[in-house]
């Protein structure tokens, strides 16, 4: 494990993965000012987000994009320091949060487990989303930060992603959860929320696709409304008002499509239909992947 010079705490890294972020990057760089190493790894951005990077002080590493789980690999690898923390560039790390983090590292505990889960609030529309970012910790909370949110801080000796989208870190138990947040901006409107909509359901449905699943297109819709429901009813987003109700609509459609997608691959891939080539390409190389 890499220390401080006196060896009194393990170092640092923070990561942040980048295409095209002038807008947010700044800002996010400025709340991991404290962190021992601030690595940006960059997948070509054509604006100016590698010289803001610079200009903030952060090693940059430039890496092509293949897919979330691999580039998180590699960057992870590019860090100098065993403890990574993983922070989007639309995301900012709180001031009670950093504090925390630089306690448990100073207390000499970090090492007591192998990995942190950290809950995300996200401002959409005008709204935090579940929770505020003050909300206290109760245990009720930290056992639901446990169960739904990836680790973001852990040691990389022991960790592995996997998932082209919606990707996981596998790392060993024991797992701790810490109080603080991070804020999440990525879909302040639903128009910038909306932004990436089509390109992440095309990754889910191509990993369906992989992974040898088949649908329907009234399954599709049957795995729409359930999630919709899911959400809304299960996981709780009633008590959000109608921020709950729009986010479970939401929610719902993405797992519509996911599916409705994976339905019409399946229609190219048999040759059901009449396709153009470019249409043809969306299932070229898949089934390669298929397990």
């Amino acid at each position: 494990m890499t220390n401080d010079p006196t060896g009194n705490r393990p170092l640092i890294s923070a990561v942040v993965m980048t295409k095209n972020e002038a807008y947010n990057l700044p800002d996010c760089l400025a709340a991991l000012a404290w962190a021992d190493e601030r690595l940006v790894v960059d997948s070509l951005s054509t604006d100016a987000t590698v010289a803001l990077a610079q200009q903030a002080g952060a090693r940059v590493v430039a890496h092509p994009f293949e897919n979330y789980a691999a580039q998180r690999n590699f960057a992870q690898a590019q860090a100098a320091h065993d403890w990574v923390l993983f922070i989007d560039a639309d995301e900012r790390v709180t001031s009670a949060l950093a504090a925390e983090i630089q306690a448990l590292a100073a207390s000499g505990r970090m090492a007591a487990a192998n990995a942190y889960h950290i809950q995300r609030v996200h401002l959409i529309s005008g709204r935090w989303f579940s929770t505020p970012p003050d909300r206290p910790a109760t245990p009720k909370l930290r056992a639901a930060i446990r169960r739904h949110e990836v680790p973001r801080l852990f040691d990389r000796r022991q960790a592995a992603w996997e998932r082209a989208l919606h990707e996981v870190v596998r790392v060993p138990e024991p797992h701790g959860v810490l109080d603080g947040v991070i804020c999440h901006y990525a879909s302040t409107n639903l128009s910038l929320g909306l932004e990436s909509f089509n390109a992440y359901t095309d990754l889910e449905a191509a990993y369906l696709h992989q992974q040898g699943r088949r649908t329907s297109v009234l399954g599709a819709a049957l795995r729409g409304v359930r999630a919709a429901v899911y959400h809304y009813v299960w996981e709780g987003w009633w008590r959000n008002g109608e921020h709950g109700l729009m986010m479970a609509l939401v929610a719902g459609v993405s797992k519509l499509l996911n599916y409705l997608k994976l339905w019409e691959r399946r229609q190219i891939e048999s040759g059901r239909g009449v396709w153009t080539a470019r249409d043809k390409k969306l299932v070229k190389g898949e089934e390669q992947g298929k397990p």
